[in-house]
């Protein structure tokens, strides 16, 4: 074999060990279903009893808080958004209750932590005041939602889990418009939701490849996986460099 054969064949397994570092994700890979268990309905993971769950609690704070929009809201646009929230979340609580049942799936009866802040928040304020809030509180909260329903939507194997995701991508991406619509959102209600009191997070990424392509926990950080590409290139050049053939000196 040549120099510049030999130099080629090791770049070419350099780049071809790239891919299947240990550690490293890719934008590709599946998301962690966790355990397969059997219900009446067929099979269902984590993932999918999290939607489930995820779901009823939406429901849990955002219908009351959409019947009370009726009476703190100054803007009319909140409240006819606060009417059409708490209409879909009770058609959605009905058939989640449904769903859960028949796969025997527990819910929660009542708001988790945060949302409840939510709520005490929102039922602290009266005219503008409330319509900030429940505009951007309500914004934020079906942002963070959206893409895990998208994810369950994906990769369920259960047909009725994927039916049910399929009607709550729609009904989310309805209020997420309806709610922009207020013209009221704000960067806070584009970011991911924290507690009321808490310090604001980070606005979430707009690029879905790379919020999905995310380092594991231990694994090589971007700057090392860097690093070994341009030592795998130094090695391949000084091959090249001490196998190519020398011109007789004359």
């Amino acid at each position: 074999m040549s120099g510049k054969r030999f130099a080629a064949a090791v770049l070419a397994l350099h780049l071809l060990m790239l891919p299947v570092l240990p550690g490293v994700a890719r934008a590709d890979d599946p998301p962690a279903a966790g355990p397969v268990e059997q219900t009446p309905l067929g099979p269902i993971t984590a993932l999918d009893k999290e939607l489930l769950v995820k779901v009823r609690l939406a429901g849990l704070w955002e219908m009351p808080m959409g019947e009370e929009a009726q009476t703190r809201a100054a803007s009319t646009r909140v409240k006819e958004v606060g009417a059409q929230l708490a209409s879909d979340h009770t058609f959605l609580d009905e058939r989640v209750v449904r769903l859960a049942s028949q796969m025997g799936v527990a819910l929660p009866d009542e708001a988790n932590a945060d949302q409840q802040s939510w709520m005490a928040e929102m039922r602290s304020r009266t005219g503008a005041a409330f319509d900030d809030s429940f505009a951007n509180r309500l914004r934020a909260a079906h942002g963070s939602i959206f893409p895990a329903i998208a994810t369950v939507r994906a990769t369920t194997r259960n047909e009725a889990i994927r039916q049910f995701a399929q009607v709550c991508n729609q009904i989310v991406l309805k209020h997420m418009t309806l709610l922009e619509s207020t013209n009221m959102v704000t960067d806070m209600g584009l970011a991911k939701p924290v507690a009321a009191g808490a310090a604001p997070a980070a606005a979430v990424s707009a690029d879905p490849v790379r919020a999905s392509a995310q380092i594991p926990s231990g694994g090589p950080t971007p700057l090392s996986v860097l690093l070994m590409c341009l030592v795998g290139a130094v090695v391949t050049i000084t091959i090249l460099r001490l196998l190519r053939p020398r011109a007789d000196v004359k």
